[in-house]
């Protein structure tokens, strides 16, 4: 596990994270205004197969590369849109001009590191195999609100047991588990969640 932070210096540090916390954007979102929430930015590496060699094929390596960006500007007049041409109205939100910009400049500060590791002054010609997901594509394939992977965002008033509970208050027969709800998200917590809902419908029917 790896964070790579801005800190050339403080102003640049504080930019870093203005991606995360710019609400003055307004749909149709401005293509100079998207790209630019991407510069300056902090970013996480996961490197899988340096603890479990199954990640990835013998001589190769697997890279999780996560970029922080906005989630999808939400529309009510594509509301009305049949679900695919309303996809590809958020996915023009993150399209290829904007990955492509994110992509170059996680691939610069990589090959900017020191040490003996050569392959990183020239990852991009290693890349056997790459996958990208943006906002839009969890929209598309989970359906989650806004392309938001985590769900709800983590403010005091919506963290851990402060987050819905299983129990939803007009259906009795309805119970809630994933990231938005307790205790919280990320796989331990959403796997604990679960095991609690369904002791909860063990307990109901008596089984």
């Amino acid at each position: 596990h790896n964070v790579f932070l801005v800190a050339e210096n403080r102003d640049k540090a504080e930019a870093s994270w203005r991606v995360l916390r710019n609400d003055d954007r307004t749909p149709p979102m401005d293509k100079k205004d998207s790209t630019d929430l991407l510069e300056p930015f902090n970013f996480y590496v996961h490197r899988a197969s340096k603890t479990d060699p199954t990640a990835a094929p013998n001589g190769c390596d697997a890279l999780l590369i996560l970029v922080p960006c906005p989630t999808l500007l939400r529309n009510a007049d594509v509301a009305n849109l049949p679900r695919e041409k309303a996809l590809e109205f958020y996915r023009q939100q993150f399209d290829d001009e904007i990955v492509a910009k994110a992509r170059k400049a996680v691939l610069k500060r990589l090959a900017a590191m020191n040490g003996n590791d050569e392959s990183l002054k020239n990852l991009e010609a290693h890349i056997i195999h790459e996958v990208v997901d943006t906002p839009a594509t969890y929209a598309d394939q989970y359906n989650v609100a806004a392309g938001t992977p985590f769900a709800l965002s983590h403010g005091f008033s919506q963290l851990s047991l402060t987050r819905p509970g299983a129990e939803s208050d007009k259906h009795p027969n309805v119970l809630f588990v994933g990231a938005s709800s307790r205790p919280g998200n990320g796989v331990p917590l959403v796997l604990l969640g679960a095991k609690l809902v369904a002791e909860k419908i063990l307990r109901r029917f008596n089984i």
